[in-house]
């Protein structure tokens, strides 16, 4: 169990700090500790996490939960999970895929 752990933190670090690579994309709580789920804030892009789910989908890539109903003082801002299943290549992928989405915007 403490190697699926330790394996969890590791990949969804990667994957967050890959993500928040890309301009206008950041954690919503970047001072939070977090295991496996982290909330990605979508505001700075001037695109919703609506529109970048859809595109996402387009490519065969679900994207994280939609938070802005919810959370609507938030803003744009997403759920994202990243577990021991995900390899680094999946999450190059979502990264790519959504670098792709805000920087073509």
């Amino acid at each position: 169990m403490q190697e699926v752990g330790e394996t969890i933190i590791q990949k969804s670090q990667y994957a967050a700090n890959k993500l928040c690579a890309i301009p206008g994309v950041s954690l919503r709580f970047e001072d939070t500790a977090f295991f496996k789920e982290f909330v990605l804030d979508f505001n700075e892009t001037g695109i919703s996490v609506a529109e970048i789910n859809k595109r996402l989908l387009e490519v065969g890539i679900f994207g994280g939960k939609d938070l802005s109903s919810a959370y609507p003082q938030w803003g744009e801002c997403a759920l994202y999970c990243v577990t021991e299943i995900h390899m680094q290549a999946d999450l190059d992928r979502l990264a790519s895929a959504i670098e792709n989405i805000v920087c073509k915007n």
